[in-house]
């Protein structure tokens, strides 16, 4: 059931304990962006840096919105949980040594790496438009194609309990989540809406 962000956790939290390899057609995936090396460097990090129920994916919007809504609710986007793997400053940061589009490459890579390793929890929040056109028609988006595919175990076979949607757009419902997957609950959040308008 849908509820509000303080359903979300915040505080000190254990990481998560994903040590386990990607299937088959997952590595598939990873391989087309990342090298071995650099799957298995992303992988170590993700082990020590990402703590229970608090990753969030996001499509559609600006990556600085995405990461200040999480920077406010104590989660992590894919930036967040890479440290200094996404600071250009730190060492161990490859985009000094790539091209553009190597580095986007790299990124793409990342996120299905994190998609994987995050399918094994409970719940993953994911940042979108509102309905009633919260992808694109299309679908053509990273999240469409890539990540989601991952989480709801269609690709890899391993999924999340239930994927919880917020629309940070809509600034009197910002702060509120509903299920998305696996059944779709958007009239809970058309209901918080409305309810907020009139209130």
């Amino acid at each position: 059931m849908a509820g509000p962000s303080t359903n979300w956790p915040i505080g000190p939290h254990k990481t998560l304990n994903r040590e386990r390899q990607p299937p088959p057609d997952v590595e598939k995936v990873l391989r087309q962006y990342l090298t071995s090396e650099e799957e298995a460097q992303v992988r170590r990090q993700f082990q020590q840096a990402c703590p229970r129920r608090r990753q969030v994916l996001w499509s559609g919007m600006d990556q600085s919105q995405a990461q200040r809504w999480a920077d406010d609710h104590h989660m992590q986007t894919l930036t967040t949980a890479m440290g200094p793997l996404m600071n250009p400053k730190h060492p161990q940061c490859l985009q000094h040594r790539k091209t553009k589009k190597a580095w986007s490459k790299y990124v793409h890579g990342a996120s299905a790496a994190f998609a994987w390793y995050i399918s094994g929890c409970d719940v993953v929040t994911v940042l979108l438009h509102p309905p009633p056109v919260r992808f694109n028609p299309f679908g053509a988006t990273f999240y469409q194609t890539i990540e989601e595919p991952i989480i709801t175990g269609k690709t890899g076979g391993c999924n999340v309990r239930r994927i919880e949607v917020v629309h940070p757009a809509v600034p009197e419902a910002a702060d509120f989540a509903y299920q998305m997957w696996p059944v779709d609950e958007a009239e809970v959040w058309k209901g918080k809406v409305w309810e907020a308008e009139c209130g």
